[in-house]
């Protein structure tokens, strides 16, 4: 099969065309592709050029090289955390991503309540009581606490059973990564978190809407607060 080329670069094009395939579902997720002897003959271009694109298709996280094994499909999950890895999130963007959340979040824990089971509300209350142990260790373990506060939050979107909520909720949580690392590390602010999500449960487990909504609120204000009291501090 034979491209044509226009003044898009070949690797580009080349790039372009394996995607389509990938979304057209002729590899799947975890599927290894063609190798680069294998793909350059088919679509008659050199082994640099397909070697390149698959470098592009890398960056932009579509595919995982694997050395010595092939490349492979990536999952939507694995796309999404190589789109936000690379994402850089200023003051103005945090404020911003927050006025997303309080949106979206306030909807997820009134779904939450009225969608979900015993047993994920339990889930959501054992990772509160990880992170509490995790937080009075003799040594803190702060990787440890900010994957809690991730897990948290996504789990209560997953509770709400809306899965374009449950997507959108893994791109915008996933966007403050690297902020959210800094401020966990803020003397108090994890405790705080902790605190605050222990108050959203409690609302959560007798069903009570405003209650959850309240206290999710209070919550992220406190958060976007402290990330960005954080970037500023790095910023000086």
């Amino acid at each position: 099969m034979k491209l044509s080329f226009d003044r898009k670069g070949i690797s580009e094009q080349v790039a372009d065309h394996i995607k389509q395939v990938i979304q057209d579902g002729k590899y799947k997720v975890g599927e290894k592709i063609p190798g680069e002897r294998e793909m350059a003959a088919e679509l008659e271009v050199s082994r640099n050029t397909v070697r390149e694109a698959y470098k592009i298709l890398e960056a932009y996280g579509y595919v995982i090289a694997r050395h010595g094994t092939g490349v492979f499909v990536a999952s939507e999950e694995e796309q999404i955390r190589k789109m936000t890895g690379s994402f850089f999130v200023t003051s103005d963007q945090v404020k911003d991503l927050f006025a997303v959340r309080k949106i979206l979040e306030d909807s997820t824990v009134e779904w939450a309540i009225l969608n979900s089971s015993e047993q994920e509300i339990e889930e959501l209350s054992r990772i509160v009581f990880q992170a509490k142990n995790a937080a009075n260790a003799a040594v803190v373990d702060f990787q440890q606490l900010s994957e809690l506060d991730h897990k948290f939050h996504l789990v209560l979107a997953k509770m709400a059973q809306n899965s374009v909520l449950n997507r959108i909720m893994h791109n915008l949580i996933d966007l403050l990564g690297k902020s959210r690392m800094q401020s966990i590390q803020i003397p108090g602010r994890a405790i705080q978190s902790i605190e605050e999500h222990e108050e959203i449960v409690k609302a959560i487990k007798t069903k009570n809407i405003s209650d959850a909504k309240k206290h999710m609120t209070h919550h992220l204000e406190s958060v976007e607060e402290s990330i960005t009291n954080s970037l500023k501090r790095k910023d000086e």
